[in-house]
This record gives structure tokens, C-alpha cells and sequence, in this order.
């Protein structure tokens, strides 16, 4: 399974690579947008704390109001099952871990100026060194057996590669230049879980263990973009494919 994992991201990485090189080899007046941001995000269920995100993307566009691009970022899931905390038996399950994320860019123009865009993106995330993942589990009572308060580390056992969909909005504002700030409004969720919920380890959570692997995210993102040929235009987040005349 893992090998698969590995294969696919090695094809998605050169999806992008390919799709990058038939965005650079499109007419030299299509505008490119480079972007790079820092954000934070919780996750809809199961939100512990603040996961930070970072990254950066590039897209050029195609066709008028369509961009296609790339997207590379880190995110981190911050998440924690306590329902049962308090219980005479019980478990309770935290997971902060960290993933790359690689995946192609679809970007579509809202509106003629063009000073909001949303996005789509699909693509695979690999699992970054210092991930904390810990079930604790925990009887007071003698009538379910031997009392215990046991604490399991299974952060070995964390899915090294994880599918990810996602789409968004962008809001710009011109900076100076052809540099502009932007914010955005991301909403990602994950195809595949975090961690193998089909072993016995889980079974005993009153909770889908399934569902908390696998968390959706909203964050808010903002940063600084480059965007060529927009220094003196009147609408210079407009997409189009070649030269475009105000």
C-alpha cells in the first residue's frame, strides 16, 4: 500500500512538472500569479488548536478567467477526542502531525475585474518528521476487570502519504507594483484517514474513529503576490491566455 502511495505522488509530481512546462510554453504576454502565505486553520470537528499552514502557489493563465498552476504547502492537523474524558472507563485520542502537501491548480475568475478568484486543487501529502499521536485509555472500576490508565504512542503507525481535496477564494489588493497582497478562505478534507482505523485499537472509542482521521480544514491564508504584466493595469487580477488590452 505504501509503495502505491509513494508511486502516486511520484506521478502527481510529474503532473505538475508537466502541467507547469505547458503553462510556461503558452504566449509570453499570459500573466502569471506567484503567491507565498502563511495562515491558520481548525478543523471542523475534533479542533484542538490552531493549525498553522504555509506554502506558496503559481499559476498562468489559459484561457480568459481560467488559470492552471500548481500548489505546494504545509499543513498541520490539530486535533483531539476528550467526549469520554471524565468517564470510569474511557479513551481519549490527540494527533498533531504534519504533511507536504503537492497538487495541480485550477483557478477561476470571479467577476470581470477579476479581484476575486476561486480555486480547486487535488493532490497528495506526505507525512513530516515530529508528528505526535497518542490514545489514552483508562478503567477506575473493578466489575470491567483490572483497573489501568495506559498510554499509547502510535505515531509509527501514521499513513505516510494522504490524498487531499480542496477548493477556496482570494480576495486582492494592489501593493505597488506588480506586487499585491491577498487573503484567502481555504476549506480542504482528506480522501484517505490519517491512520489505520480498521485494527482493534480503536474499536472501543464511542466516537467514528474514522471521521477523526480524517479532518476538514478551514483556513484563512494571507500573503504577497507577484503578478507580471499587472503594474499598469486598471484591472490587474484579470486571467487571459495572451495580450490583454484594458
Amino acid at each position: 500500500m505504501k509503495n502505491k502511495q509513494f508511486h502516486y505522488f511520484s506521478a502527481m509530481k510529474r503532473i505538475c512538472l508537466s502541467l507547469l512546462l505547458v503553462c510556461l510554453s503558452l504566449s509570453g504576454f499570459s500573466n502569471s500569479f506567484y503567491f507565498a502565505w502563511d495562515g491558520i486553520g481548525f478543523a471542523t470537528r475534533y479542533n484542538y488548536d490552531l493549525g498553522m499552514s504555509y506554502g506558496a502557489y503559481y499559476y498562468r493563465g489559459v484561457a480568459r478567467g481560467l488559470g492552471l498552476g500548481t500548489y505546494e504547502f504545509y499543513q498541520t492537523f490539530n486535533t483531539y477526542y476528550s467526549r469520554e474524558v471524565g468517564a470510569s472507563t474511557g479513551q481519549s485520542i490527540r494527533a498533531k502531525v504534519q504533511y507536504r502537501f503537492f497538487s495541480p491548480m485550477i483557478v477561476v475568475q470571479l467577476g470581470p475585474r477579476g479581484q476575486s478568484q476561486m480555486y480547486f486543487t487535488g493532490g497528495i501529502g506526505e507525512l513530516q518528521s515530529g508528528a505526535e499521536a497518542i490514545q489514552n485509555k483508562w478503567s477506575s472500576t473493578t466489575w470491567s476487570g483490572e483497573r489501568y490508565d495506559s498510554t499509547i504512542d502510535f505515531s509509527d503507525n501514521l499513513s505516510k502519504y494522504v490524498v487531499r481535496m480542496g477548493f477556496g477564494f482570494t480576495q486582492f489588493m494592489r501593493l505597488g507594483g506588480n506586487f499585491h497582497l491577498f487573503v484567502n478562505e481555504d476549506f480542504g478534507f482528506l480522501a484517505n484517514p490519517i491512520a489505520d482505523v480498521s485494527t482493534r485499537q480503536f474499536a472501543g472509542a464511542k466516537t467514528n474513529a474514522n471521521q477523526f482521521f480524517m479532518p476538514t480544514y478551514f483556513s484563512i491564508r494571507a500573503g504577497v503576490g507577484l503578478i507580471t504584466w499587472s503594474k499598469k493595469k486598471k484591472h490587474p487580477w484579470r486571467i487571459y491566455p495572451g495580450k490583454e488590452e484594458d
